[in-house]
């Protein structure tokens, strides 16, 4: 494994912070100023001209945007005999892909939240004639705070174009994409609404072994229901995520104002809710169970007086 480098043009770098298919991310800080930056630059075996074109992309396209849910672009320089990079701003935050597993799953007001928030910055993009083409828990940075940014524009594409590659994560990917078709706001919609899914569930839309059984499922099988994997969330939430999740498009939310207002809705009804919808959040379905048979027994039950650290050990996540 290659060493990170100390320094990428006027920067030291920091630590290393993540890397992708093709670059790597890191902590930096300006050599005169010290102000902290993120840099992204072009691994040395991704020097191709798809990459470069790509991220040239990525460049420009971010350079059109300033949202308060969007990571902005700093500066630039695509000529870097080391490898292409681009300077951003650095976010003190956490990305949601350490909140997407079944016992770690962020509290449902929190969920609603950040997708209402990413929602904003998509609708924003789309205007601009952007496609992210990227959504996911990794590319969404949730500050302490509570504000959540979208991060890496690296896969995005002008609305209605080819890009050069099919390119995006397959779990968070519309059939359209995964074709290779033309895109529009669709397809982010599509992605979010699955981003939606694994956020309050911990698990992907469909089962799969391997990347072929997967992209069976995203063309021929409706998505595995909500009601799997977690218990008692509300009819209106469950139908704004399984409408903006249709296979086929033109059945999906038209554009964002469509989905914003159906998902707004439904968050409304949540947050005006006396109900605990946190109470079977992170516990297998086994376990759901018996906490209904408990809710349904006694309507005055709830979390503060059965917890995990009351549960036996026989009801574990």
């Amino acid at each position: 494994m290659a060493a990170s480098p100390t320094h990428i043009g006027n920067y030291s770098i920091v630590e290393k912070i993540g890397a992708g298919a093709t670059s790597n991310v890191y902590h930096a800080q300006h050599v005169k100023t010290l102000a902290s930056v993120a840099i992204k630059q072009l691994r040395r075996g991704r020097q191709a001209d798809v990459y470069l074109d790509m991220f040239a992309t990525e460049v420009a396209l971010g350079r059109k945007m300033s949202h308060k849910n969007i990571v902005r672009i700093l500066d630039a320089d695509l000529h870097e005999s080391d490898g292409a990079y681009l300077v951003m701003e650095y976010i003190n935050g956490n990305a949601l892909d350490r909140s997407e597993q079944v016992n770690t799953l962020p509290p449902i007001l929190t969920v609603l939240s950040v997708v209402e928030q990413v929602a904003s910055a998509l609708r924003y993009a789309a205007t601009l004639g952007i496609v992210h083409r990227d959504v996911k828990p990794g590319n969404i940075i949730l500050m302490p705070n509570g504000l959540a940014k979208l991060t890496d524009f690296g896969c995005a594409v002008p609305s209605s174009e080819l890009g050069a590659v099919v390119a995006g994560s397959l779990a968070y990917m519309s059939p359209e994409q995964l074709e290779g078709d033309a895109l529009d706001q669709r397809a982010d919609i599509y992605a979010l609404g699955a981003v939606t899914y694994r956020l309050l569930t911990g698990h992907h839309t469909f089962e799969a072994d391997n990347a072929f059984d997967a992209r069976i499922a995203i063309h021929n099988y409706p998505i595995t229901p909500v009601e799997t994997y977690r218990k008692k969330l509300p009819k209106k939430l469950i139908d704004v995520i399984g409408r903006a999740m249709e296979k086929n498009r033109d059945r999906r939310y038209a554009d964002w104002d469509e989905f914003i207002a159906d998902f707004g809705n439904a968050a409304h009804e949540i947050r005006m809710s006396d109900y605990d919808l946190d109470l079977y959040r992170g516990f297998s379905m086994s376990t759901q169970s018996v906490l209904s048979s408990y809710m349904s027994a006694d309507r005055a039950f709830s979390r503060s007086g059965f917890s995990r650290s009351t549960l036996p050990e026989s009801y574990g996540i």
